[in-house]
């Protein structure tokens, strides 16, 4: 099992709704994020579940770095589609693209993620023990504000603890990088699942 730790803005994402999009814009819009990744050494597609090839896949894809214009001609300008765009830029948001249900269609919408924010995916026994050395309850959901997360990593006991143990000294980097985002509105949080 495994336990994800990621950022959330806290910000509820059901305006704009989703867009329904074609295999030819999913198509463009792998080639394009491919093409970027290469161009700028960071990886600009960031998988879920699935490939797109399944029948159900979901990724997250980071547009903010991009262009608005150049990543809406991958959905030949279509409105609905340029509304996720345009909100995803707006709020420094990634946006999520997926497939499943019944009808097949392929969906384009804002996600939960903030775009640069890193995410950190580890087994539930180190999840729990980085808990525990964090100072918090090992449960396998919740979340703590972002500014709590900078003064426990500031605090010389719980750093020292996390530094002397070589299965949780690797997770520190992401963690400090997550504790460093600022908000581009209202407040950030660390929440795991």
């Amino acid at each position: 099992m495994i336990i994800t730790f990621r950022i959330d803005d806290g910000h509820d994402i059901r305006e704009p709704g989703p867009a329904i999009i074609t295999v030819h814009q999913l198509g463009s819009l792998r080639d394009l994020l491919a093409a970027q990744s290469e161009r700028l050494g960071v990886p600009l597609m960031i998988p879920e579940y699935g490939d797109t090839a399944e029948p159900d896949f979901s990724f997250d894809a980071r547009i903010c770095p991009l262009a608005l214009a150049m990543v809406s001609a991958c959905f030949d300008h279509y409105p609905p589609a340029i509304s996720v765009l345009d909100e995803a830029q707006f709020r420094g948001r990634r946006v999520r693209v997926w497939r499943y249900g019944p009808t097949r269609d392929i969906h384009l919408s804002l996600s939960s993620n903030p775009d640069a924010a890193p995410e950190l995916e580890v087994a539930t026994g180190n999840a729990y023990a980085l808990l525990e050395t964090l100072g918090l309850d090992a449960e396998s959901v919740g979340f703590m504000p972002v500014t709590e997360l900078r003064q426990r990593l500031t605090d010389p006991r719980i750093r020292r603890r996390l530094d002397d143990d070589p299965q949780l000294s690797r997770y520190v980097p992401t963690l400090v990088a997550m504790a460093a985002l600022k908000p581009i509105e209202g407040d950030l949080s660390l929440a795991w699942a």
